[in-house]
């Protein structure tokens, strides 16, 4: 298995249909095996249904679906430890990340361990906006993180390098940093953004704010204390 996708699902049972159709007809196009793993955190809506029934009619969906409502990382993560494809991509299920886009990361595959998304002509509201952009001010600050878009869900790593890295509640606001830490290859890459066609955001922006706060001192805490050597001489 070349490619795994994973989607984190979240109440999005309008966009869900859509969003399989695109993703299907750009990785037929690649030629590639893949599987897409969508994970769905307890949805309260049909979401699950929709899913079930997508997995029916597309052979290659693999369903995940917890029974309560962990959160954005418990989600990626539940998708990661399935999945079998050698390099992961990800992306929202909301559909603001066209699934063409992901063209755009492959042709830099065989250059660089993670490459992830910089969303141009971000379709967002400007409260959200404004909120992102002191996030990142914070996150250079307090932790040199030179990531432009930390929020872009649009990414194509290594299975591997999860190896390396803690996955814990929120660790998808630092990805970047996480594998920057650990002497991985990133590039970063413009894609297009857009709108949402169904349906609100379900994270508010305040929830955001404390939480990315709170999230960003811990990671102060974990970076100050990763173990770091350089070997000389091994035989």
């Amino acid at each position: 298995m070349e490619f795994s996708v994973v989607i984190p699902v979240l109440n999005e049972a309008e966009s869900l249909s859509p969003l399989q159709k695109e993703l299907q007809e750009v990785m037929q196009q690649m030629r590639c095996e893949y599987e897409i793993v969508y994970v769905d955190d307890a949805s309260s809506d049909s979401s699950l249904e929709v899913l079930k029934g997508l997995a029916e009619q597309y052979e290659r969906i693999r369903v995940v679906s917890f029974n309560k409502n962990r959160g954005q990382s418990a989600a990626l993560a539940a998708g990661f430890n399935v999945s079998r494809g050698e390099w992961i991509i990800t992306l929202d299920s909301d559909g603001q990340n066209p699934p063409s886009e992901i063209v755009k990361l492959i042709e830099f595959k065989d250059k660089f361990d993670f490459v992830t998304g910089v969303r141009k002509n971000r379709q967002d509201s400007f409260n959200r906006k404004i909120a992102s952009s002191v996030a990142k001010f914070f996150r250079w600050l307090t932790l040199g993180d030179i990531s432009q878009d930390t929020g872009c869900s649009l990414r194509l790593f290594k299975k591997e390098i999860l190896n390396s890295l803690p996955l814990f509640d929120h660790f998808h606001r630092f990805f970047n940093l996480l594998v920057r830490s650990k002497g991985f290859s990133i590039k970063e890459v413009a894609v297009n953004h857009r709108g949402r066609l169904f349906g609100v955001s379900k994270y508010s922006t305040t929830k955001r704010m404390l939480s990315g706060i709170f999230d960003l001192w811990g990671v102060v805490w974990f970076k100050k204390r990763l173990i770091k050597y350089e070997v000389k001489y091994q035989r």
